[in-house]
């Protein structure tokens, strides 16, 4: 079952690179298996009110007020890559300054100029 469970993070990623999930599966295969079911079956992969590139940008706002640069990097890197645009991404992190403060939307918006500049893009 944890194979299948690591297919589904996986697919869930969406190429963002997140490499706890493997050292977690390796190290408790349970936890592991109830872990997918809360993230992939329970969030991200399911079908449910929300889009999925909404809920990146609600998690993208949520890393940017609780400062967690992993968080930010990860949740951009699927927002855009559901085609969510730049402008999007930083309104995300734009309305988390709100609760969380500019430093905040300070990382954010260098983890996104960093991002766009890794793809051969410009911010426009």
């Amino acid at each position: 079952m944890t194979e299948e469970a690591r297919e589904a993070f996986a697919k869930a990623s969406l190429g963002a690179e997140n490499t706890a999930y493997d050292v977690i599966a390796r190290l408790d295969p349970e936890y592991f298996e109830k872990l997918k079911g809360l993230y992939v079956d329970g969030t991200f992969g399911r079908e449910g009110a929300l889009p999925r590139q909404t809920k990146e940008l609600i998690m993208i706002g949520i890393c940017c007020a609780l400062l967690r640069p992993r968080g930010i990097r990860v949740h951009t890197e699927r927002a855009l890559a559901l085609g969510a645009s730049p402008k999007e991404v930083l309104e995300a992190m734009e309305v988390a300054a709100i609760p969380g403060g500019m430093p905040g939307l300070w990382a954010g918006v260098e983890t996104l100029q960093e991002i766009l500049k890794a793809k051969g893009q410009e911010f426009k």
